[in-house]
């Protein structure tokens, strides 16, 4: 094996030499247990570790570490390494810090790696790595992962085992104690190899390609093609992202042909939409329309790893006349007249429209096997939870806007609009009565969690400042309740400071009846917060102090209060956040402020 880095400097690679062995195993070029390859610092021991289904390989003996410059460590683990201890990785300048000592005269001419190394506990380790020859960051480092054990080995001893973490994933190092002189022999590096690309090459064609562009031709569109029996047909599940149209994930099918001269790598995403100004306006009006897209795997690949998504991939077991009737079908459906559709967040949209398709390609052959949907039983907002649970503000916002209709239960194949809904009923799927679909394969790791995560402090939290909201409007109550007794009449401007968070509601719920009455969105039609967020109450600031303006005060707050009281029953989930802030709207309708004519009718009643 001979590794090249992207300057064309030649050096020993850790994971590039697990990649390869897993590569010759899976092609039967090499023994299932394992085996030897040569690479430029000498012959490497390679295995498969059947209890974690990932390959090994066996470093050349290592000398001992030594003391760097600053307390650093250097190690050569077939590589050059610099360590850097620090206490956070997340927060070094791992591209300018790890350039500067790159080039230092002590490792010249052929410079260094710069790892930047954080001890987790006993055995685990986090670790960052300024690549050589590549000149940036690299997501994984094998050679490094060892180095870095080696080292944490020598100075804490322990366990001889360590797990290093890193943007690209976990490795493991196994090693040997040392022997007279300090050096490590039989130390093993394991981890995960996924394939992520496949393709043929053929110099003739290739050549007779070049000429052919050349002279000014261009490929055949997609649906003139003739497909190979290599044809493979997947459907991709991205991880959620940041940003709040991309936090339930996506789904995407990919149509991979590597026998094509060139490979046709595409992917059809039922998921776009121009996003622009006035975007969430749209979406909140319902008049948002999404479209089938097609674009290159390769350009999906490099917009998740600039997001730090994973892609996660189900290649579908079709027959060569399916998968090409599928294709068929995709090519139609991109047509500029077919492409568009209403796009409605529960019952239509990318993820949920892939069960559809496969519906009309194949008709009665096709089984989504419904019954067994995972998630039978379980509400719409329930489904949701998981993908805001980690951003208290998102959650409560969706809580809020989200209508009775979210807490229905969710129809056989229900859990489809959520792309790993989808992952999962693929698995149950079938074609003919033959399973279609297995576990997904992972082409691009997680670099973050899965599921939102934000760690917002006790005051930037919403329950913090709903409790702040009811504090405020219990002090200002109780203030025009003792104004009241004393028969002392407070300034019309403390008045409006003290109700101001009935102005607030009343927008809150003014944006409500809009979402109600103005959209398609038919999931936030009749949302029973509109009782303590009435759009009526901006009409107390003009009714002032009359007849009228106290009536509809004091039944607004029995309003209010019944509806708190009774929240539990109510068809809709209504969080603890939001029923903090209807107790403080009631406080500020001022319930112990009576109307006369009722109390009158009262006093005749005794």
């Amino acid at each position: 094996m001979d590794y090249v880095n992207a300057d064309g400097s030649r050096s020993f690679c850790g994971n590039g030499s697990r990649a390869l062995f897993a590569f010759l195993r899976s092609r039967d070029w090499m023994p299932a247990e394992g085996g030897y390859l040569k690479a430029c610092d000498g012959r490497h021991a390679v295995a498969w570790d059947e209890n974690f289904a990932e390959p090994g390989v066996e470093l050349c003996p290592i000398a001992q570490p030594m003391v760097a410059y600053d307390g650093a460590t250097f190690v050569d683990t077939g590589s050059p390494h610099h360590l850097i201890w620090v206490e956070n990785t997340a927060i070094q300048d791992v591209h300018g810090k790890g350039r500067e000592i790159r080039y230092r005269p002590e490792y010249e001419p052929s410079g260094t790696n710069v790892d930047f190394v954080q001890r987790i506990d006993s055995n685990n380790l986090s670790m960052r790595t300024y690549e050589r020859g590549v000149e940036a960051e690299t997501k994984a480092c094998g050679t490094g992962a060892v180095a870095a054990a080696i080292a944490d080995y020598v100075q804490r001893r322990g366990p001889l085992q360590r797990e290093v973490n890193m943007p690209g994933g976990t490795l493991r190092v196994l090693m040997n104690e040392p022997d007279a002189t300090g050096s490590f022999h039989g130390t093993w590096l394991y981890g995960a190899a996924n394939e992520v690309l496949r393709a043929a090459w053929n110099g003739s064609k290739w050549t007779v390609l070049a000429l052919a562009l050349w002279m000014g031709w261009t490929p055949e569109a997609v649906s003139q093609t003739k497909w190979t029996d290599e044809l493979v047909i997947s459907v991709l599940t991205g991880s959620p992202g940041p940003d709040l149209y991309s936090a339930w994930g996506h789904t995407a099918i990919r149509v991979f042909d590597p026998g094509q001269t060139p490979p046709l790598d595409w992917t059809y995403n039922y998921g776009t939409f121009e996003f622009g100004e006035g975007f969430y306006m749209r979406f909140m009006r319902g008049e948002l329309n999404y479209r089938l897209a097609k674009s290159s795997f390769s350009s999906l690949q490099r917009e998740y790893l600039d997001y730090e998504r994973a892609i996660l991939e189900q290649p579908l077991a079709l027959a060569q006349e399916d998968a090409e009737a599928l294709v068929s079908y995709l090519e139609w459906n991109y047509l500029p007249e077919n492409r568009v559709y209403a796009y409605k967040f529960f019952e239509d949209n990318c993820s949920s429209r892939i069960l559809k398709v496969m519906d009309a390609v194949f008709g009665e052959r096709w089984n989504s096997d419904c019954s067994n949907d995972a998630a039978l039983g379980v509400t719409y907002r329930e489904a949701l939870r998981p993908y805001m649970h980690g951003d208290a503000w998102i959650e409560m916002g969706i809580d809020f806007i989200l209508g009775p209709r979210a807490d229905r239960l969710m129809p056989p194949c229900g859990s489809s609009f959520l792309p790993d809904g989808l992952m999962q009923q693929l698995q149950v799927a079938s074609l003919d009565g033959q399973s279609v679909a297995g576990p997904p394969v992972e082409l691009l790791p997680p670099q973050r969690s899965w599921f939102r995560s934000l760690n917002r402090s006790f005051w930037t939290h919403p329950v913090c400042w709903s409790v702040i909201i009811l504090a405020w409007s219990f002090a200002w109550s109780l203030r025009r309740l003792l104004s009241y007794r004393s028969g002392r009449i407070l300034p019309y401007w403390e008045a409006l400071i003290g109700k101001a968070v009935l102005g607030l509601a009343g927008l809150l719920g003014l944006i409500l009846t809009l979402m109600w009455l103005v959209t398609d969105h038919r999931d936030t039609w009749g949302n029973w917060n509109l009782v303590w967020a009435s759009p009526l109450f901006p009409l107390l600031f003009f009714l002032k102090k009359g007849v009228l303006y106290h009536w509809l005060r004091w039944i607004l707050s029995v309003v209010v209060m019944c509806f708190l009281l009774l929240s539990s029953l109510l068809p809709q989930f209504v969080p603890a956040s939001l029923l903090v802030l209807g107790w403080a709207v009631w406080l500020c309708l001022d319930p112990w402020w009576v109307p006369r004519p009722f109390l009158s009718l009262a006093k005749q009643d005794l």
